[in-house]
């Protein structure tokens, strides 16, 4: 009988790297470089010194992977050492090797130490845990699990409809319908013990994550507020970077000051966020968000009063 031939992870691994390295550097039509196989092959090399490639294996990626596989035109002048992509990438699919890609070139350290965690609290199934609710959410089956919550002494037991695993704010969530209490719900996943997927199915379509997050600057779903904040022209850069992911509506409000006006999840965070800014930020409505803002400040000053 024919041993089976097992490819080595690594290998594979390295092999779709370059591809996405070939794909991105063959993407800008202007690139001052005239890339050819040869070139390529040379830059390649530079990232894995140990396994230097050679200009045919370039060749055969773009034929296989980029041609075969992904179906992208890639124009190759005869004669003229500049080889490139015939048409411009589509925006979908752009995302999706971005997605792949920025893993073998940036370095995301929360990423990385909030799986270092995940693993360091489940050695033996960590991997699983990921890829039971992964499938379970495809299937539509319901999983329990018990969860300790922070603060609390005692683990309870949850069943719940699991939808997506998402990293957000420092942490790994699973986002779910929760049936204790009927909502959408987030548990942090290094927290979850003891899962279980069970036979039990669930009708309802999974909420996009755009969706769920749309109101939210950080990780939590609640009561939805429509804020008004007036702040300081010195703050309107920061300000449209800080809430751009809420679609703030922003106009002048007379002298050097600037409105804001968007709705939000979380407030506790948001109030968290401008604690920064100091006087330059000012919450304008709704009233019990300006309350929240005063109980939290008062409740921080309380840390620092003492007796002369």
């Amino acid at each position: 009988m024919k041993k089976a031939i097992i490819p080595n992870p690594e290998t594979r691994l390295g092999v779709i790297k370059r591809c996405l390295h070939v794909l991105a550097l063959l993407q800008k039509s202007d690139d001052t470089e005239h890339w050819n196989a040869w070139s390529l092959a040379d830059l390649l090399s530079m990232d894995e010194p140990k396994d230097p490639i050679s200009d045919k294996a370039v060749r055969d990626y773009i034929q296989k992977y980029l041609v075969n596989e992904f179906g992208i035109k890639v124009r190759t002048e005869k004669g003229k050492r500049h080889t490139g992509l015939s048409l411009p990438l589509d925006g979908d699919f752009q995302l999706r090797m971005a997605a792949v890609y920025s893993s073998f070139v940036t370095r995301d350290t929360g990423r990385d130490i909030i799986l270092k965690k995940l693993i360091a609290r489940h050695p033996e199934d960590g991997l699983w845990m990921m890829a039971r609710v992964y499938f379970a959410a495809l299937l539509k089956r319901k999983i329990e699990f018990d969860y300790t919550p922070a603060f609390a002494n005692q683990s309870k037991r949850y069943r719940v409809h699991p939808y997506h695993l998402v990293f957000r704010n420092n942490n790994l969530y699973l986002v779910c319908k929760s049936l204790s209490h009927d909502i959408t719900a987030l548990f942090i996943f290094n927290r979850i013990n003891a899962l279980s997927v069970l036979d039990e199915e669930f009708e309802e379509e999974a909420p996009p994550v755009e969706e769920i997050f749309r109101d939210s600057l950080g990780s939590f779903i609640g009561p939805k507020y429509a804020v008004v904040l007036r702040f300081h022209e010195k703050l309107l850069e920061i300000m449209e970077e800080n809430l751009s992911i809420l679609e703030p509506e922003i106009c002048p409000d007379g002298g050097n000051h600037y409105r804001a006006s968007f709705t939000v999840s979380d407030d506790r965070f948001l109030c968290k966020q401008l604690f920064m800014y100091g006087s330059g930020v000012e919450i304008v409505s709704p009233p019990e968000l300006r309350e929240t803002m005063i109980r939290m400040l008062e409740e921080s000053m309380s840390a620092y009063r003492f007796e002369r």
